[in-house]
């Protein structure tokens, strides 16, 4: 379809289908809608560098809808594959373009920021120079500190599933930290 992130849907299927099964036609699937769906609509340079083209895309709920499905695709292609660098150059682009924002004047939308960062950073934990360089787990910690507060202050910040996926990172963060 011409909406990108509706693109971006079939991506995280197809991803997660070959994730599940094995089966290289879910990848290569994943891949071509990906280069044909949802990459052209991404500003490769300038100001607006890793944004989506389109006005309506290129808000930030949508942006990281995109931004969960490239990593989930990201996350299950092989080293060797020929869209493997495409991949991994529009997802840290994407991350960046939107990250910094997190990281300078906040989150514009934190529902989808949270589920894609705490998708990116699970899915990327052992690859630090990726998440420096996307600046996922600053924007990660920054983030949960705003919700945090906010939820401090006796507001909700974020919905139900996304609260949800958030405290169980920390529960999990709190664990990890223990151990050590």
């Amino acid at each position: 379809v011409r909406n990108w992130n509706y693109n971006s849907f079939s991506v995280s299927l197809l991803a997660e289908a070959f994730r599940v099964t094995g089966e290289r036609r879910y990848f290569d699937a994943a891949v071509r809608k990906t280069l044909l769906g949802v990459l052209p609509g991404q500003l490769p340079d300038g100001p607006h560098a890793g944004r989506w083209v389109d006005a309506h895309n290129a808000r930030p709920a949508y942006h990281y809808i995109m931004m969960r499905a490239l990593a989930q695709l990201a996350a299950v292609t092989p080293k060797d594959a020929a869209a493997r660098p495409e991949i991994m150059r529009a997802l840290t682009l994407g991350l960046r373009a939107r990250n910094e924002e997190i990281l300078g004047p906040g989150a514009a939308n934190k529902d989808k920021a949270m589920e894609a960062l705490l998708i990116v950073n699970r899915l990327f934990a052992g690859d630090a120079a990726f998440l420096r360089d996307s600046r996922s787990a600053e924007a990660l910690d920054a983030l949960g500190q705003l919700v945090s507060e906010q939820f401090r202050r006796g507001t909700a910040p974020l919905g139900p599933r996304e609260w949800g996926l958030f405290l169980n990172y920390v529960v999990e963060k709190a664990k990890t930290s223990a151990a050590k």
